[in-house]
């Protein structure tokens, strides 16, 4: 028999500390559906707070940024809120996103929510801080999602969450240290993003000057001799060159027949393109080999779709099964790492597509698409090697935030269900 753990206590959501507290939420709030309008009452009236405002946001700050509905005074103050009000996401196309939470900050004025988010008010105290996370530990999520009905989505009422039961410290001194903490692992994690996203706007403006040629790497010529071109005014020692010029393309034959869960070979179409090579399929053979130093890109995708064009640069020999739909450009004489970056989602490309249709890149199209280069492979390396050092950054600083995703995750698990005490 397995010994209760000393100062703890066995309840319908586990082990927890002998003081804390379990109850169902209808012991300790309320609940009240959003409101409901047809189209024409958006777009002027009241603040708003729909969907996507919930989504990944833990707190609902203010009303500044919302869209507008029209509402009359007794829905103001049917659909009112208040700090610490929280907002459950009512319906999801994944059953990961339904139930989600964001606590509103502080009072909002004249503001109302959607129907397609439930209003939980507390009855009891609760540190405001402390709600943002104690709905959102794995057992609680799991507890919820086991009680979503699904159809075209997936849904949660009220009646379900009435019944959820929740474990929690019955001080706010407690409650508070247990937010604190997780609010530092936050800070954490927001201080990463934005480093992140300010690492890849620097990125991105490096490769719009160096794959341009409108900025030279030191050693290598400067602005002082330009001509003109079908991109403008390039360095006069750099050319265009039609994509036949400079790759033999190959495309990509159907290894569908031959998936394999333990195959040999990693098939390359355009989920693993596109995932960057996250998502895998194996074959048990290989009809189009990939080479160390191939060009990987998409040739066929959906109107509007992020993954024509897109490439993958191939590292090494005898791994790659390359699918239908997918080609392979393959450098005569040019660094493949430069080229990469190149015809990585290049424009050219991209202007394929109408919308509205779903886009294929055929043999003419590619037979027409310009590339720009400098004649110099020394000066193609050093720019492909300057932005690959900047992707390895990137990943790097994306790398540790996951890390810390993952310290928080470990850290809720301990907190929220008492295993850890802090006070």
């Amino acid at each position: 028999m397995e010994l209760m753990k000393i100062g703890y206590k066995q309840t319908e959501v586990g082990l927890i500390p002998e003081d804390w507290k379990v109850s169902p939420l209808s012991e300790l709030g309320e609940f009240k559906n959003g409101i409901n309008k047809s189209k024409e009452d958006f777009g002027f009236g009241y603040p708003f707070v729909n969907l996507m405002d919930v989504f990944g946001i833990p707190f609902i700050i203010d009303n500044s940024s919302l869209e507008l509905i029209n509402a009359n005074q007794h829905e103001l103050n049917l659909y009112n809120l208040i700090e610490g009000d929280v907002l459950f996401v009512r319906s999801s196309v994944k059953p990961s996103g339904v139930g989600l939470t964001s606590v509103v900050k502080s009072n909002l004025n004249d503001t109302v929510f959607s129907g397609f988010l439930i209003r939980f008010r507390f009855c009891t105290e609760f540190n405001l801080d402390y709600k943002v996370y104690c709905f959102n530990q794995k057992d609680f999520r799991d507890r919820l999602i086991a009680q979503a009905s699904v159809s075209a989505n997936t849904n949660i009422n009220q009646d379900a969450l009435k019944k959820l039961q929740l474990a929690y410290p019955p001080t706010l001194t407690e409650q508070k240290a247990i937010a604190t903490a997780l609010s530092d692992v936050d800070s954490l994690i927001s201080s990463l993003d934005k480093l992140i996203t300010k690492k890849k706007a620097i990125k991105q403006g490096a490769m719009q000057a160096l794959l341009k040629g409108k900025k030279r790497l030191k050693g290598f010529g400067d602005h002082s001799e330009m001509k003109d071109s079908e991109f403008g005014p390039i360095p006069a020692d750099w050319e265009v060159k039609l994509l036949p010029e400079v790759f033999d393309y190959i495309h990509g034959k159907a290894h569908e027949q031959f998936i394999l869960s333990d195959g040999n070979y990693k098939v390359v179409n355009s989920k693993f393109v596109s995932t960057d090579g996250k998502v895998v399929k194996n074959s048990s053979v290989n009809f189009c080999p990939a080479k160390k130093g191939d060009i990987l890109s998409v040739l066929s995708d959906l109107p509007n779709g992020k993954a024509l064009a897109k490439t993958f640069l191939v590292e090494e020999n005898d791994v790659f099964a390359v699918n239908q739909r997918v080609c392979i450009w393959r450098t005569k004489k040019d660094s493949s790492l430069f080229l990469n970056y190149v015809m990585n989602r290049n424009k050219y490309f991209l202007k394929l597509d109408d919308g509205v249709t779903q886009t294929h890149i055929l043999n003419n199209h590619i037979e027409k698409c310009p590339v720009l280069l400098p004649k110099s492979i020394e000066e193609q390396i050093a720019i492909g090697e300057c932005l690959k050092a900047m992707d390895l950054e990137i990943e790097s600083l994306e790398n540790k935030k996951a890390k810390y995703q993952e310290i928080k995750q470990g850290m809720m698990q301990e907190l929220l269900t008492g295993k850890t005490r802090l006070v």
